[in-house]
């Protein structure tokens, strides 16, 4: 018996080892993989061919070697003029090779084989093969003359096993075209069912654009964000230029320092300036005083930006909270009119109160104006560090007024003094109101789009009835959720 078979060079066969186990061997897989050169190596070993087609392209020659299950190896060789055995016995280092001996195989050869054909009757000249079957015929013996399967069956010692082995097969090729032909019966009806579902592919392309159109829109309503965003920084940016400007425009003021004088001069200037030292201490000592006031002065030139600064807040607090109503209503059909006018009522509030602490702070910076007059300055190093001490005075008011401009907006709201920062604001609540109802018309109609898409692959899954592929039930809401699941039909067993 066959314990290990290897090829090498030999057809399809680079190296392929196969490692045979007691009884049945079974060697499966795809078309064009080497399964057929598996018997012809076996022929060749036994039969020794003349063709020289078996040795692999490039290679010098092909090589079959079978080991014995009692530790013999016989090698056939065939090379391009020539063929040859080699026989390894197990504690022989080198091999016995058999060579010009014709067509016919070795005496030795065959003996440790036991692969060759079997002869009918005394002469010889009928041989039956019983070890290895060629693909491209019939059953064992049935494609044979009666007078050699009569011989062989006479020969035969197994005559009646091989005749119940040939019934058996009989049946067995029988109940094979049955099959092949109810087989056959159902791919023609599973293939009239699969002409139904012809349609599948145009509704997934369908499906698939109305997936693009939705991804599209969702894109668009983040640009309109990221646009909405760069608005917002952009008259941030606006409104600090605006600053800046003012800035440069008050130091513009400033007149050029005065020339030297003598130094009676110098000394007046030396007294004004301590009294202006103690004007300042003085100056503040009030500012101190007045920081524990409820509403300090906050400067002119910058309340009406920072209004505008805070209604742009509310306004795009406001278009986010439109934007996520728009998201909760889509569903909905139709979005109801807007009606409700008490939120627009609080925020015409909050802006009257800034305005009248605007006006607050404008008399109380007059009546400070008037507190105190400079001096004219003839030493420019003077000049310089009672500016800069200035621009840390006005800092520190700044500051104060900053941080009293975020505690005034916790009283009640004054009487309105103002109306066209409201003004603007209403018209971009107008802008931002009718945006929202543009963006919920265009979900609804999608909305409405989408539903009568369902409705009709509803109708179509319907019209087909079950599953042609496994009899189950086919919905809408499965079928539009994440595709049909296919199983055991209602009622039937699995195939």
């Amino acid at each position: 018996m066959i314990v290990r078979l290897t090829l090498t060079d030999f057809m399809a066969h680079g190296r392929t080892e196969f490692l045979l186990a007691p009884g049945l061997n079974v060697l499966t897989g795809p078309n064009n993989t080497g399964k057929s050169a598996v018997v012809e190596a076996l022929r060749c070993l036994s039969e020794n061919p003349p063709p020289k087609h078996v040795i692999r392209h490039g290679a010098p020659e092909a090589r079959v070697e079978a080991e014995l299950e009692d530790g013999v190896v016989v090698t056939w060789v065939r090379r391009p003029k020539y063929a040859l055995y080699e026989v390894r016995r197990p504690g022989v280092e080198a091999p016995e090779v058999f060579a010009k001996f014709g067509r016919a195989v070795p005496e030795e050869v065959r003996r440790l084989l036991r692969l060759g054909p079997v002869a009918l009757g005394g002469d010889g000249e009928v041989s039956v093969d019983v070890h290895i079957g060629n693909q491209r015929e019939p059953v064992f013996l049935l494609n044979e003359p009666g007078t050699v399967m009569a011989g062989f069956f006479a020969a035969s010692t197994e005559a009646a096993h091989l005749i119940a082995m040939q019934a058996r097969l009989t049946r067995r090729a029988t109940r094979t075209k049955t099959e092949k032909k109810r087989l056959e019966k159902g791919l023609a009806a599973t293939a009239g069912s699969l002409d139904k579902l012809l349609p599948l592919p145009d509704l997934e392309r369908r499906l698939d654009a109305a997936a693009d159109l939705e991804a599209t829109a969702a894109a668009k309503e983040a640009g309109a964000a990221a646009l909405a965003r760069q608005l917002e920084a952009g008259r941030t940016v606006a409104g600090r230029i605006a600053i800046l400007s003012h800035i440069a425009r008050t130091l513009g003021r400033l007149g050029a320092p005065p020339e030297l004088v003598p130094t009676a001069g110098l000394a007046e200037l030396a007294a004004r300036q301590a009294a202006l030292g103690r004007s300042v201490a003085r100056a503040a000592g009030r500012g101190q005083a007045l920081a524990r006031l409820d509403a300090p002065p906050r400067l002119a030139d910058t309340a009406a930006l920072a209004a505008r600064l805070a209604g742009l807040d509310r306004a795009g607090l406001t278009v986010a909270r439109c934007s996520r109503r728009t998201v909760a209503l889509a569903p909905l059909d139709e979005p109801p009119p807007l009606a409700e006018t008490r939120p627009l009522a609080a925020l015409a509030g909050r802006l009257a109160g800034g305005q009248a602490a605007l006006a607050v702070r404008e008399r109380r910076q007059a009546a400070l104006a008037a507190l105190a007059e400079p001096p004219a300055i003839a030493d420019v190093a003077g000049l310089f560090s009672l500016v800069r001490a200035l621009a840390g005075r006005r800092t520190a008011l700044a500051a104060l007024a900053r941080r009293h401009a975020l505690q005034a907006a916790l009283a009640e709201a004054p009487e309105v003094v103002e109306v066209r920062p409201l003004a603007g604001l209403v018209g971009e609540l107008s802008a931002a109101r009718a945006a929202v109802a543009a963006t919920g018309a265009a979900l609804a109609a999608r909305e409405r789009a989408l539903a009568d898409f369902a409705r009709r692959v509803g109708e179509r899954l319907a019209a087909l009835g079950a599953c042609p592929l496994c009899g189950g039930e086919m919905t809408a809401e499965a079928f539009l959720g994440g595709g049909h699941s296919h199983g055991r039909p209602a009622g039937g067993d699995a195939a």
